[in-house]
């Protein structure tokens, strides 16, 4: 009898252990630098979503930056007020997840919302709510030699087509970036600095992917002259090359970037306007490929290994790609006037609020793109100055033979800006904002495969499903009894290298959702939340959600 010849390929495949969706409210009243007579918009966006995996639940933990814009009594002009980090924490419960996995966070703002604490304007205080929807799936990498095809004498062999995502590497890189600003007043001192990055964006290139993006840092210091706490705020572009071997372009890119540290300080003794800000920035980038092949699922006439797993099948992937073109009155807000435009230099632009909705064939894209555009006035001053402007949009992804059922995953990013003078050099006060945008639509359902590993003549003994049932486990005749957290907390000590924060973590276990504010206010510390060595707390039992 003639041997049997099989082909074989190697896949790095994403098994689903189990995914849902939690809605989280995040709720806080906000103290505004005036009294205002109306907040004109809000913009909220999710600049940082981690997770923890504990046995059986998935921790959340999400930031979200804000802009608040308003306008004060007895004015007209609309101002702007940053809220830099919202932190929450919320739970997903995952039968089956355990700490050695991975998984898939996708955030999105469904509502924000504000309204005075009061009942009415004018107001320096408002109460504001955001809605935030975050989908998860626990996933555990499985890397599997799979039957692409075989050939043999009373060989008979079934094949599927497979279409999946295989993931090509998952890779992390920690920076340093230290820069010099100026301040507007002299300093006495720094008092705080808070951090975020923001406006993610990539390109691929041949084992290697360039991470690109914006690091947002508000400076508190203590004035000088006053000796009042002053804030101001700074962006940086940042480039970090990140090293995946195997990337290649068209390929998925999943980056992320996390703020390890950040300081900053005055360059000299007081009074000084000049400070440096250092930052530790980790970014994680995560490359997949569009895998489709047939695969072998079942053979007659031999004996078969197999493995069971459960992936998303992707049905198809479209893009669509949507050119903004709009012109920019530089004399717009009402703070300037009378300038002319000599020269157009650059465009920036990020996407805000996107929400899509399923119609048969289409996805509907829209959203806001905010867009800056920096230019020089005429004039003796050659300084560069920047407006910007919120320009909706609304486009679509068409896609055969989808429906409102159909799971799908939207991706969307700036593809392209430039910036031009709307008219002739200092004789317009406009320019024009230019920007491609490009939304990626994924269709796919979450099915269950057999696959099959090996292919022999010799009886061998099939590998177990991945969802192996367990066998009962005999109940001892004295069960221990469950752990009842005491009243008045878990008792812990700090010690060397602690944080609100990494104590927080070490507790989710026995407190799922617990983040370091709970710790501060059940022990009744405040700013800036410096630990002792020996100091002892107590670590509440019950954790409200948001």
């Amino acid at each position: 009898m003639l041997p049997i010849t099989q082909n074989k390929r190697r896949i790095k495949v994403q098994h689903i252990i189990g995914k849902g969706t939690t809605q989280v409210n995040v709720t806080r009243n906000v103290t505004l630098p005036s009294v205002v007579r109306k907040i004109v918009d809000v913009h909220a966006e999710i600049v940082d979503l981690d997770y923890e995996i504990i046995p059986d639940k998935v921790i959340i933990k999400g930031t979200l930056h804000k802009q608040i814009y308003y306008v004060e009594e007895g004015d007209y002009v609309v101002k702007e007020y940053t809220i830099m980090r919202e932190e929450f924490t919320d739970f997903l419960h995952v039968p089956g997840a355990t700490p050695q996995m991975d998984a898939i966070l996708d955030g999105h703002i469904l509502f924000v919302d504000t309204n005075p604490v009061n009942g009415c304007f004018p107001t320096d205080s408002i109460f504001q709510i955001a809605v935030v929807a975050v989908d998860v799936t626990v996933v555990d990498i499985l890397t599997l030699d799979v039957v692409t095809d075989v050939c043999g004498e009373g060989i008979t062999a079934t094949k599927e087509l497979f279409s999946v995502e295989s993931l090509i590497g998952m890779t992390e890189k920690q920076v340093n970036y230290s820069v010099e600003h100026v301040l507007d007043m002299n300093a006495k001192k720094v008092y705080d600095i808070d951090c975020v990055c923001k406006n993610l964006d990539y390109e691929i290139l041949p084992d290697k992917v360039l991470v690109r993006g914006t690091l947002h840092k508000q400076v508190y210091y203590v004035d000088y002259d006053d000796e009042s706490v002053q804030e101001q705020t700074f962006e940086n572009e940042f480039t970090v090359v990140v090293d995946v071997p195997g990337a290649r372009p068209n390929m998925e890119v999943y980056p992320k970037c996390h703020i390890e540290f950040c300081e900053a300080k005055l360059t000299c003794d007081a009074p000084t306007t000049q400070i440096r800000v250092n930052c530790v920035l980790q970014v994680i980038v995560k490359v997949t490929e569009y895998c489709q092949l047939y695969i072998v699922t079942d053979v007659q006439g031999a004996m078969a290994c197999r493995c069971r797993i459960r992936v998303e099948d992707i049905i198809g992937r479209n893009c669509h790609q949507e050119a903004i073109n709009q012109s920019i009155d530089v004399n717009t807000p009402e703070d300037v006037c009378g300038l002319k435009v000599k020269k157009a230099k650059n465009t920036t632009a990020c996407l805000r609020n996107v929400t899509y909705e399923k119609i048969p064939n289409k996805v509907i894209v829209k959203g806001i793109a905010h867009v800056q555009v920096y230019y020089v006035a005429c004039g003796g001053e050659q300084e560069l100055r920047e407006t910007s402007a919120d320009i909706p949009f609304t486009t679509f992804v068409h896609f055969d033979g989808l429906t409102p059922d159909t799971s799908v995953k939207v991706r969307h990013r700036v593809e392209y800006t430039d910036a031009k003078i709307d008219g002739v050099s200092c004789e317009t006060s406009t320019v024009r904002a230019i920007a491609i945008i490009e939304a990626c639509v994924r269709a796919y359902q979450v099915r269950d495969f057999i696959v099959v590993t090996d292919i022999t003549r010799e009886a061998m003994v099939e590998e177990p499903p991945y969802e192996e049932e367990v066998p009962p486990v005999e109940e001892p005749n004295n069960p221990p009894t469950e752990e009842v957290c005491p009243a008045e907390g878990y008792p812990y000590t700090v010690v060397a290298g602690d944080s609100l924060s990494k104590i927080a973590a070490l507790y989710q276990a026995k407190v799922p959702g617990i983040t370091w504010q709970d710790i501060a206010k059940f022990n009744n510390l405040t700013a800036p939340y410096t630990l002792n060595i020996g100091q002892d707390l107590r670590i509440p039992c019950v954790v409200g959600k948001g």
